[in-house]
């Protein structure tokens, strides 16, 4: 087996795509074995394959409430066992801990950014019972892939448009709602 950690590896694997260029969890791709080995670590693998760092040092914490989100879900996602159903629990989980990030705590921007990360996993979770997306999309684990109806993020670190477009649309509307009242 290769070393998830070779340069090589690495490379074949999709980018990190986090909420904000300051996130080092909460966003698809993340290289969170590495991560957990240390902020050093990461950063070394990440220049030894000559892929961009991706966060804020110190890269193995997270950068607020949010990003603390993702911490707990990508344990899970990391996992090449993981079920659908754990996947879709890590979804869920998520999407718990992002409603409780409030404007008076955690500011404007991140309560919006957890609007937006909330109504995403919605959509995952729609494309997913449709069928348009594999059961535990984005993980290393879930459904195998090849059984799915459509085409859309069906690979580890594919960004499925439709669903980005559809979370930057939501974020764009929620901020021009706050900003006019």
């Amino acid at each position: 087996m290769a070393d998830q950690f070779s340069p090589s590896e690495v490379r074949k694997r999709g980018p990190e795509r986090h909420l904000t260029k300051n996130y080092n969890f909460a966003g698809p791709g993340t290289e969170y074995r590495a991560r957990k080995k240390g902020s050093d670590f990461y950063e070394k693998m990440m220049k030894a394959a000559g892929r961009p760092l991706v966060g804020s040092k110190p890269y193995d914490k997270p950068y607020d409430n949010l990003d603390k989100c993702g911490v707990a879900h990508d344990a899970v996602y990391a996992r090449k066992d993981a079920t659908p159903a754990q996947v879709k629990q890590a979804d869920r989980e998520f999407q718990k801990c992002a409603q409780e990030i409030s404007v008076g705590k955690d500011g404007v921007s991140v309560k919006l950014r957890s609007l937006a990360a909330r109504a995403g996993f919605e959509g995952k979770i729609a494309l997913e019972g449709a069928g348009l997306l594999r059961k535990g999309s984005f993980a290393s684990g879930g459904e195998k892939k090849g059984k799915v109806k459509g085409f859309i993020g069906q690979e580890l670190g594919k960004k499925p448009l439709l669903v980005h477009s559809l979370g930057h649309k939501i974020l764009h509307a929620a901020k021009k709602g706050i900003l006019q009242k």
